[in-house]
């Protein structure tokens, strides 16, 4: 389950990296497939633990909505913190 669980928070970030705010490699499809692709295996971990298919996708879904913000927060709070080191 502690599986699934990274993989959700993976596809989460795979998914903010893929927004068209977002600077790297991983802005566009790249990060959407990787998103897409860490979402449905963290599928896997979840239903090998007992949950069925629709309440697994619901859980990782569920995480990733939460993990968004978080990692959103984050990664602004190093660009104002790298802003402010290079004036």
């Amino acid at each position: 389950m502690a599986l699934g669980l990274l993989f959700s928070a993976a596809a989460g970030w795979f998914f903010l990296s893929a927004t068209p705010r977002a600077e790297g490699p991983l802005r566009g499809w790249r990060g959407t497939a990787l998103g897409l692709i860490a979402a449905a295996l963290a599928v896997w971990p979840l239903r090998a633990a007992g949950a069925g298919l629709a309440e697994a996708v619901a859980e990782v879904l569920a995480m990733a909505i939460l993990v968004v913000p978080g990692w959103s927060y984050l990664r602004a709070r190093r660009r104002r913190m790298a802003a402010s080191a290079a004036r």
